[in-house]
């Protein structure tokens, strides 16, 4: 496959993930979208610029990305990781679906990321508890401090890894 069909292929997926999801979409925030679903891990927005520049010709301002992310992560298509301020394209079916909700694995030494869909049921037992505290839960997506297995098989962080084991 050579680089314009490679480009033209993200392009492809992300109008028909907008299509599927009734969302309208503009030139600009479809190479965001399309970017991200190509980079297929986290990045922030200043790396977003450069891969749009090196990947679509297109310039855009930091205000016009923040804008853009803004927006698809509306449409549930996006998620900025708060524990790293990056952002990653989100599987759009699971987030259709009412039974799961999104959960994020998070490697905290390579930054490889792993979504997870969690049922509802489960997360709603853990909402229940939180409302008996006296708080009101508002965001029920986790991400989760987590080691991937190829870093917890790495054998410098085997002899420092901690056991969750009482």
């Amino acid at each position: 496959m050579n680089e314009l069909s490679a480009t033209d292929n993200w392009r492809a997926q992300a109008r028909q993930a907008c299509t599927k999801a009734a969302i309208p979409i503009t030139p600009k925030r479809l190479e965001v979208y399309a970017a991200l679903l190509k980079a297929g891990h986290p990045i922030s927005a200043y790396d977003l610029i450069d891969m749009l520049k090196q990947d679509f010709a297109r310039a855009l301002t930091p205000i016009s990305i923040y804008r853009m992310l803004d927006f698809l992560e509306q449409k549930h298509l996006v998620r900025k990781l708060k524990s790293t301020g990056k952002y990653l394209a989100i599987n759009r079916e699971s987030a259709l679906k009412n039974q799961a909700v999104s959960q994020f694995l998070i490697c905290r030494h390579c930054g490889d990321v792993r979504e997870l869909s969690v049922d509802r049921r489960i997360l709603g037992e853990l909402k229940a508890c939180i409302d008996s505290s006296g708080f009101q839960l508002h965001n029920m997506e986790l991400e989760w401090d987590c080691v991937c297995t190829s870093c917890s098989d790495a054998p410098i962080l085997n002899n420092n890894s901690l056991s969750l084991q009482g």
